[in-house]
């Protein structure tokens, strides 16, 4: 070969072209995976947002009217006084089934050597001379702390269960009638997982009402005083199967001279609230 001239480049093989191939596709891959500017994430940022914020605000929409769609609309009610009842009290139907869950409340010593707070769910007593009743008794009596289950099928006497109860059980009660005036009165303590069922007759009932009350117990020379009970929650009251407030209701507070225990509004789902203790 001559000085000077140049000598000729091999033709490329096969498998240098090929490794060159290879060598480009990864180029142009590895750039896709280099980070997008500041620029462009900003632009694909707020194309993004909107439609983020848009599916956001319509789900918490879909939450919001599936709550409001599924929450009890509350009837039409009143207020008014007892001298010895505290609660709600329906009417205006024809009632064949009431039940309502509480706390079995502790009492402190009073003024009074005998003071009781009665606790139950029951068919007529408001307006009728017939009242189906069953719940739990916190009271002083003697100056010793007593708590009992009991029922009563007015104008009969009351009559005690022997079935242990005592401060912070949860009880659960219901009285249940097939409407010809057979009655079945049930409580269970929650706590203990101890029920109690009895069948009575209540021939003269009329249904008219029911109730979901705390009470001072009328004795012939008026009601009981009433304990401290502080405040019971009742849960879950529902009349007929449905909850109390979709019924029509009165929601009483119970006061004499002075206020005794006041009824606070029912809670969203229309089957909660409380009665808090003011006075003996």
């Amino acid at each position: 070969m001559a000085p000077g001239e140049q000598v000729p480049r091999p033709p490329a093989t096969p498998r240098r072209l090929s490794s060159l191939g290879r060598s480009l596709k990864g180029l142009r891959f590895s750039t896709l995976l280099r980070p997008i500017g500041p620029l462009p994430l900003i632009v694909v940022i707020g194309l993004c947002l909107p439609a983020a914020l848009s599916a956001v605000v319509s789900l918490s929409l879909d939450v919001a009217h599936s709550q409001a769609a599924s929450r009890p609309k509350l009837a039409q009610g009143a207020l008014g006084t007892s001298t010895n009842w505290a609660g709600y009290v329906v009417s205006h139907g024809h009632f064949t089934r009431v039940s309502a869950s509480w706390i079995v409340p502790a009492v402190k010593p009073g003024t009074q050597p005998t003071e009781v707070a009665a606790l139950w769910v029951g068919l007529d007593g408001r307006g009728t001379t017939n009242l189906e009743q069953i719940g739990t008794l916190s009271g002083m009596l003697g100056g010793s702390p007593a708590y009992e289950i009991w029922y009563e099928i007015v104008p009969q006497a009351p009559a005690y269960v022997n079935m242990a109860v005592r401060p912070g059980d949860s009880v659960t009660a219901s009285v249940t009638t097939n409407g010809a005036g057979d009655f079945t009165l049930f409580i269970r303590n929650n706590t203990t997982h101890v029920a109690f069922t009895t069948n009575q007759p209540s021939p003269g009932a009329e249904l008219v009402t029911a109730e979901v009350v705390a009470e001072a117990p009328a004795t012939v020379s008026g009601p009981t005083p009433l304990p401290d009970f502080g405040t019971i929650t009742f849960t879950n009251a529902r009349v007929n199967g449905r909850p109390i407030g979709t019924w029509r209701w009165t929601r009483l507070s119970m006061s004499s001279d002075t206020p005794q225990a006041t009824t606070s509004p029912l809670a969203r789902d229309a089957g909660t609230f409380s009665v808090a203790w003011k006075h003996e």
